[in-house]
């Protein structure tokens, strides 16, 4: 990767980017200059900027330019190295023109639940596609703000050098700090400060969180064991999932490796909306 030289002064006179509703606790992103297409080139510069922690993450990105991984049009790869006063700072990137974070996507009540179902088969499509590569890759924090949603509904992956390739480091993961129950579980390799070592189980279990929760409209994934497999229970017996993914869900908190709920996302009804959780917890005070 090419270093490119900057100074604060430099950096207080671009233009912050709009982060469509996230809260960055890493970086911030600016509008950086026009490339030869005229596409807005964008510059990530980090909070932290400790040799390590950026060591690291050069290390990552350069592990996927070297590999196949470079071939897929999904994934948002950072193209040059920022330094401040002589310190690796953070990184430029292209910017995905016209482009929404996946939570704004599934939020948006004016988009079909359809397409939005569609979206998450694309997702689950590229998770699965990366894990039949030769490099050992893994997202790690694979949740809705990472992913971007372009013309013709495209999907985009960034914040790429948090991600691990053959990386052996634990890695923070939304999901998984979120889930107390995972830390409990040994195929997650959960260490003291609640960060999991990148695995094909993270990933598969952060993905079909991501679908569940669309789904329920809420965070499925902080429910207790007894709400979470009493919830999957009336998603089943109303219809909304099918057995096999039913039981894909409860297998997140066995032994057994997780799968991706991928092939069972067309047997989800059309009309079913957000929201399938509401309804279950006011069934659930009838019920009382």
């Amino acid at each position: 990767m090419n270093e490119i030289a900057l100074k604060e002064s430099d950096i207080s006179k671009l233009k912050k980017y709009p982060l469509d509703g996230i809260w960055s606790t890493e970086s911030i992103i600016y509008y950086y200059k026009k490339d030869t297409d005229m596409k807005s080139i964008l510059l990530k510069k980090l909070f932290l900027t400790a040799d390590k922690r950026v060591n690291r993450k050069i290390e990552t990105i350069n592990k996927i330019k070297e590999s196949e991984l470079s071939t897929y049009q999904e994934l948002v790869v950072p193209d040059d190295i920022i330094t401040v006063g002589g310190i690796k700072a953070g990184f430029t990137i292209s910017e995905v023109e016209n482009s929404i974070n996946l939570h704004t996507y599934l939020e948006n009540i004016n988009i079909s639940n359809k397409d939005k179902i569609n979206v998450l088969k694309k997702i689950g499509k590229l998770v699965r596609k990366v894990q039949c590569q030769k490099q050992e890759f893994y997202f790690g924090d694979l949740q809705e703000f990472n992913f971007l949603i372009g013309n013709n509904n495209d999907i985009y992956v960034v914040d790429l050098d948090s991600s691990s390739v053959t990386r052996k480091k634990p890695l923070e993961t939304k999901y998984i700090i979120m889930d107390k129950k995972t830390h409990i579980i040994s195929k997650y390799k959960v260490n003291k400060a609640t960060r999991s070592y990148p695995s094909i189980n993270n990933d598969n279990y952060c993905y079909n969180t991501m679908v569940l929760n669309f789904l329920a409209g809420e965070y499925i994934n902080r429910l207790d064991f007894f709400q979470y497999f009493d919830y999957l229970e009336y998603l089943y017996n109303v219809g909304i999932i099918p057995r096999e993914m039913r039981d894909i869900y409860m297998n997140h908190y066995t032994d057994k490796t997780n799968e991706l709920v991928l092939d069972y996302l067309d047997d989800i009804p059309n009309e079913i909306g957000r929201g399938c959780y509401n309804v279950y917890k006011a069934l659930q005070k009838i019920k009382k």
